[in-house]
């Protein structure tokens, strides 16, 4: 009987500590399509069934959530395909559209984020992308502003000016490895 209640208390364990490893390290920014079409389908039910549907079907929920997030978000996550859709949030009285995709035809991932003001207004397109080249770059109104490159080795900043006309290189963390790169050539 002992034996039985450890076997238990063990494999309830493990459980429970998958469950702690999915929510700490898990990724919970991907799509969770699995639960959002099961949501969409109860929705679309008289008020009445919508409730029923609830109420008997909690561990559905459950169990979609679970599978999304444990297994399609983190495949997604691994393949970077993370975050592909559209959002929109307000802070203050600006509002943010922010859309990422992946570009057909090749595996290039595109964020664009637009501003608007309480009227509506455009204030600012802000676009970030991966080229072919395996670069990042950042454009702010059509205007290139940033390029990183080199981002296996030791990743490489150029930075534009409002013209898009090139200031300067630095390199990221190069601040950081300076100092330790002076000490190892000693």
């Amino acid at each position: 009987m002992l034996h039985l209640m450890t076997k238990v208390a063990g494999y309830a364990g493990a459980f429970l500590a998958s469950l702690v490893v999915a929510f700490s390290v898990g990724c919970a920014s991907g799509g969770f399509k699995l639960t959002r079409e099961y949501a969409r389908f109860v929705n679309k039910q008289h008020i009445i069934v919508r409730i029923i549907i609830y109420l008997l079907t909690t561990i559905v929920f459950a169990v979609t959530l679970l599978v999304d997030m444990v297994i399609f978000n983190t495949m997604d996550f691994w393949q970077g395909r993370v975050s592909a859709g559209e959002f929109k949030f307000s802070e203050g009285e600006k509002t943010f559209h922010v859309r990422h995709e992946i570009l057909p035809g090749a595996p290039l991932k595109r964020s664009t984020i637009e501003v608007f003001n309480p009227e509506k207004s455009l204030l600012q397109t802000v676009v970030l992308q991966e080229t072919t080249g395996g670069e990042i770059e950042l454009f702010v109104d059509g205007v290139l502003r940033g390029k990183v490159r080199d981002l296996e080795g030791l990743p490489l900043a150029s930075v534009y000016d409002a013209k898009g006309e090139w200031q300067n290189d630095r390199m990221i963390l190069g601040e950081a490895l300076t100092p330790a790169l002076k000490s190892a050539s000693r």
